[in-house]
């Protein structure tokens, strides 16, 4: 029995992999599938180029700019992240399920480029630096930029127009971290 069962496998197997039909080899699904079907968070991708200055061609959907405490340009501020601040709608849909994060609005009048530089204060209870975050400034039109993440200190910049941005602080520990913000503002 056990013959009949591995013959008539090894049949279907071979049969399926000559079928037209059937891929021989793993195909990858199409991001509107996959979108669907739950695997790929709702950030929607334009094709067109985003605006220059270091910005990912990514955006927040529904973006409100000026929401947030006031960030002044050149001015350093020490705040905390507050864990499961949710400060951004749809936050946990469309960036990661884990993440909490501080929203500031900042208010450029004229063009030029904005260093943002972040220290998490690696002392705070719960502190982990695989999870600590990010630093992330956003377009009025939702586009951002973002720092890399897993280290105590951070550093984001773009090119900017005048108009409200706003700068969200992310952590991904389930804790509240306190952290150091600073901008730095070069007309152009």
């Amino acid at each position: 029995m056990r013959r009949l069962v591995g013959g008539l496998s090894i049949v279907a197997f071979a049969w399926g992999c000559g079928s037209s039909t059937v891929p021989a080899t793993p195909t990858a699904p199409s991001m509107v599938a996959a979108y669907h079907a739950g695997f790929i968070p709702p950030v929607d991708i334009r094709v067109e180029q985003p605006p220059d200055g270091n910005w990912l061609p990514w955006y927040f959907r529904e973006w409100q700019p000026g929401l947030g405490d006031p960030l002044a340009l050149d001015a350093t501020v020490d705040a905390a992240v507050q864990h499961d601040d949710v400060c951004v709608q749809n936050l946990r849909q469309v960036w990661d399920a884990r993440s909490s994060c501080k929203r500031f609005t900042l208010t450029v009048s004229s063009d030029g480029r904005l260093d943002v530089y972040l220290h998490w204060d690696v002392s705070a209870p719960g502190y982990n630096p695989a999870l600590s975050g990010e630093v992330v400034v956003v377009a009025p039109d939702g586009h951002f930029a973002s720092s890399d993440w897993t280290h105590s200190d951070e550093h984001a910049w773009v090119l900017l127009r005048p108009g409200e941005y706003g700068v969200l602080v992310m952590t991904y520990v389930p804790a509240s971290l306190p952290f150091q913000i600073k901008t730095e503002f070069r007309p152009q």
